[in-house]
């Protein structure tokens, strides 16, 4: 989660005098009351974006900003939504992610073929699209073998809106543009107007509320990614948080920040892999911070009781047995270095610690004896407490023994001022190795427990997705069969109706042909030449003494104009009988047209029938009778 680029300017840390009071009175309610402490967040970019709110909802001032608050409690998530805007994408940066893909994941696949394991933490992930990058850049190097490997992709941010998106792993296409074509197609499945990141891979993320700057780091992590996150801290928190990065990589693991981070440009902890990119590999053990507040306030009182004691004493005391006799009889490793940085008191437990007797210690520069930097930073802060007279402590320094074992220290450096200058320094150590390993596992036991409620939680969602959408497949495949049902029973009403009308059709066509044969066996039963015409004076029926008298075969004459047949005079003297001069159907009732017979020559009489009445007649029907010729 990172506000807008706009606000990584130089600038981005001053504020107008007069608005940092009140600025700085709305972060601490805003931490006090809400929760979210912005006090570490560079003041100008805050500023900014407070004031793009405060001028949305019509407030002039701070102040006023503050009484608007309290008067509308809900305001302050609209001002964190305002503050903590997501600026994020896939491949962000695609010359960093080339570089990430070639220098970086080979390694990492190289190790986990050993352990089998690969994990990532996705610090300040937004919605989700630099963990799903960074499962897509891992994918497409493991290819086939992923089944062998447990990958863990943890992405963590404080806004539970953008963690609930990056949970649903659904993106709309403009937000996929940064991705090529082959990924987008292999690892983004369709879903509506969206596309969902695919299933298999979606179960190696898992996401989670989690503060950098308030919350403990996940342990043992091979691959950090927190990118142009840090650009928005003062530099005090940027410190914290690189140790709390320190802790979290494993000794050679590797941390991706963004293109305009530079924090690690002189640490020594970290080397450059690609400084233009900002990858680095972690070249140092991993410090272990433990919680043993108890114990060290012990030990804190018991190192300022010998230096208060030291102080008091008068300075031939002070070189007296009597001290000497309370130094050796310490519980506590001690040592008394004077200004001149020689070594001055050396106790029994101080001799056993550092395995060095106090005979061989004492008279001795300090800065001789490999005490002095076989415990990392001891003679720097030395060195410190002379010229600035002011105590310090060293956590959690890891300290080998020449046996090969390793132990953790508190060291405690105070100076003893007589007159305004430094006279002696006293340095005390404390034994945390067993606090130290026991707040590891505390950790370790939390964080496991933490991934786990965050697997579960993953898991559930998605079988609640899951079941959400087979009951939704279930409704559909049930009003489907209700359909399908209803449009069975429709069809087969169809094929009852369709068998009936067939029946209705066969039983019509029956008596047509049984009529037809009728007509027919009276029509060739016929002495008498008959014809009959339509309306438009075509043949529609033409018998075997038709045939005899003119000579002309049915199959010629049927469905021709009559009035174009070869039958000599008669047509002329029926078409004169029978048609008007408009084409019309002239015979009304019985009309006789004598004509002579073709082989003969003698007189034959054709009786002409109109056919229909009178209003609408179809046609006409001749018969030439041989009783009347």
């Amino acid at each position: 989660m990172t506000p807008q680029d706009d606000d990584a300017r130089p600038d981005a840390t001053e504020v107008d005098a007069a608005a940092e009071e009140p600025l700085r009175r709305l972060l601490e309610k805003l931490s006090a009351e809400h929760g979210f402490d912005f006090r570490d967040y560079k003041l100008g970019s805050l500023s900014r974006r407070i004031d793009a709110r405060r001028s949305q909802v019509g407030v002039d001032t701070l102040d006023a900003y503050i009484r608007h608050l309290d008067r509308h409690p809900e305001e302050a998530a609209a001002l964190f939504d305002t503050i903590l805007i997501n600026v994020t994408s896939f491949f962000r940066d695609p010359e960093a992610w080339e570089a990430l893909r070639q220098e970086v994941v080979p390694e990492l696949i190289q190790v986990a073929a050993e352990t089998r394991t690969i994990r990532v933490w996705c610090a300040a992930c937004s919605s989700g699209e630099e963990a799903y990058s960074v499962a897509i850049v891992l994918a497409d190097a493991i290819g086939d073998r992923a089944h062998d490997f447990d990958i863990k992709i943890y992405g963590t941010d404080i806004d539970e809106d953008a963690l609930a998106s990056a949970r649903q792993a659904l993106y709309r296409l403009e937000q996929l543009k940064a991705v090529p074509a082959p990924p987008l197609e292999r690892y983004f499945q369709r879903d509506g107007q969206l596309y969902r990141f695919r299933r298999d891979l979606r179960r190696w993320c898992i996401f989670g509320r989690h503060n950098l700057s308030q919350d403990a780091p996940l342990p043992h992590i091979d691959l950090l990614v927190c990118r142009n996150v840090l650009i928005y801290f003062k530099s005090d928190l940027q410190e914290r948080l690189l140790g709390r990065f320190l802790y979290a990589i494993r000794p050679q693991g590797f941390l991706f920040l963004g293109k305009s981070e530079s924090l690690l440009a002189r640490s020594k902890l970290f080397t450059a892999v690609r400084p233009k990119w900002r990858l680095f590999q972690r070249t140092a053990e991993p410090v272990v911070r433990p919680e043993a507040t108890a114990i060290r306030a012990d030990h804190e009182a018991t190192a300022a009781s010998a230096a208060a004691t030291a102080r008091h004493l008068p300075e031939r005391v002070a070189t007296s047995g009597m001290i000497a006799r309370i130094v050796e009889a310490a519980p506590l490793p001690l040592l008394l270095i004077d200004a001149a940085d020689t070594v001055h008191f050396w106790n029994h437990a101080a001799a056993l610690l550092y395995e060095m007797p106090a005979n061989v210690a004492l008279a001795r520069k300090f800065r001789d004896l490999d005490i002095s930097y076989r415990v990392e930073g001891m003679r720097a802060r030395v060195e410190h407490a002379k010229a600035s007279q002011a105590a310090s402590r060293l956590d959690d320094v890891r300290f080998t023994k020449r046996s090969g074992e390793v132990l953790y220290l508190q060291v405690q450096i105070l100076p003893i001022v007589d007159g305004g200058r430094t006279t002696a320094i006293v340095v005390s150590a404390l034994d945390v190795t067993e606090q130290t390993r026991l707040s590891g596992d505390l950790a370790r036991i939390a964080e496991q427990h933490a991934m786990a409620s965050e697997e579960l939680q993953s898991t559930n969602e998605e079988l609640e997705t899951t079941n959400e959408e087979l009951q939704s497949t279930n409704e559909e495949l049930e009003t489907t069969n209700e359909e399908l049902q209803s449009t069975n029973e429709e069809l087969l009403t169809t094929i009852d109706e369709v068998q009936a009308s067939h029946d209705q059709l066969a039983t019509r066509t029956t008596e047509l042909r049984r009529i037809e044969l009728y007509h027919r066996s009276i029509l060739q039963s016929m002495t008498d030449a008959t014809v009959v015409l339509d309306r438009e004076f075509k043949v529609t029926t033409w018998n075997e003494a038709a045939e005899q008298l003119w000579g002309l075969p049915a199959a010629q004459a049927v469905g021709r104009d009559f009035f174009a047949l070869p039958l000599g005079p008669v047509i002329e003297l029926m078409r004169n009988a029978i048609r008007t001069s408009d084409g019309e159907l002239r015979v009304q009732g019985t009309v006789d047209v004598e004509f002579p017979l073709p082989s003969s020559g003698k007189k034959a009489r054709m009786r002409l029938v109109r056919l229909g009445d009178d209003d609408d007649p179809v046609g006409v029907v001749g018969i030439v009778s041989s009783a009347w010729n």
